[in-house]
């Protein structure tokens, strides 16, 4: 299946594999099926999958593939010794087709497995700056690995490294949402959040029950619709967007199920990670009872 002509059909069947991926999959389950579909494209004998141990600037078989597998489970390579470890030393692909002639493989794993091996090509596994790990694919069938093996190699792992990725920053933006909402639903006080159009996004249970809303009120309404009897939040949230300015402790008066009451607030602008701003907020509570005289 090697050439150019299999390399399409299995990128795409790579790229179908890693679109399902999910932050809580076994990174090394993921790295072994990158490694058999590899060996199946390549028609290889062999794989394994090492991860990089930092503080011990090892390199750890965390999947095999191949008549070796059983006896490579737990063995760590030093990062100064093998094709693995200049791969992973060095932060470069490495191409050997005579095994033996190279003086950087190591014959004794040859000698523990029992498994005689002959070409080699190894590949670092990078996310950005960081190496996460090694992918050595053993003993091509037919001839010998190719700079286009090579290539198709590394654009499969670094497709691979990417959906890893996406993988894990979704689910902690998703951790971090859930939190949050978990804090805003949970406040005293009542919050409520409008998008840069100013269509409400978050509408706390305080906020509704001091606002008299009904618990079923849909989100992403005009701010001006959903409040609409309480006109100077609209007001407030409207011109927090405009100029992009927030105000802390002040205070209205609001008529609200036909009673004058006395509102707290402040306000907040809501940014993005790369510190756009994507709407306003308005913490607030009921404060009438509160300035009474006594």
């Amino acid at each position: 299946m090697s050439g150019s002509g299999g390399f399409l059909p299995a990128l795409y069947d790579i790229l179908d594999f890693l679109a399902q991926i999910k932050d809580g999959d076994d990174d090394s389950k993921i790295w072994g099926r990158i490694a058999e579909k590899l060996c199946v494209t390549l028609d290889a004998e062999a794989a394994t999958y090492y991860s990089y141990l930092p503080a011990k600037r090892q390199l750890l078989p965390r999947y095999s593939l191949g008549v070796a597998a059983q006896d490579l489970h737990g063995t760590a390579v030093d990062l100064r010794t093998g094709l693995c470890g200049w791969t992973a030393l060095h932060r470069e692909p490495l191409i050997v087709n005579d095994a033996y002639k190279d003086p950087r493989f190591l014959k004794e794993v040859d000698a523990l497995t029992g498994f005689k091996t002959v070409s080699v090509l190894a590949l670092p596994l990078i996310d950005r700056l960081d190496l996460l790990g090694v992918l050595e694919i053993i003993n091509k069938r037919d001839g010998e690995f190719s700079a286009e093996d090579l290539k198709f190699a590394q654009a499969a792992c670094r497709a691979a490294v990417t959906a890893l990725r996406a993988a894990w920053l979704e689910a902690r933006v998703d951790r971090m949402a859930a939190k949050n909402a978990s804090i805003i639903e949970n406040l005293g006080g009542g919050f409520l959040a409008v998008d840069a159009k100013g269509c409400v996004m978050l509408c706390n249970p305080s906020a509704r029950r001091i606002l008299g809303l009904s618990p079923e009120m849909p989100l992403h309404l005009p701010v001006e619709e959903a409040v609409g009897h309480v006109p100077k939040i609209t007001e407030i949230l409207l011109e927090t967007l405009a100029m992009r300015r927030t105000v802390a402790r002040q205070e209205f008066k609001a008529v609200i199920g036909g009673r004058e009451r006395l509102l707290g607030y402040s306000t907040i602008l809501i940014q993005d990670p790369q510190g756009e701003m994507t709407g306003a907020g308005i913490t607030f509570q009921d404060i009438t009872e509160a300035r009474r005289p006594a």
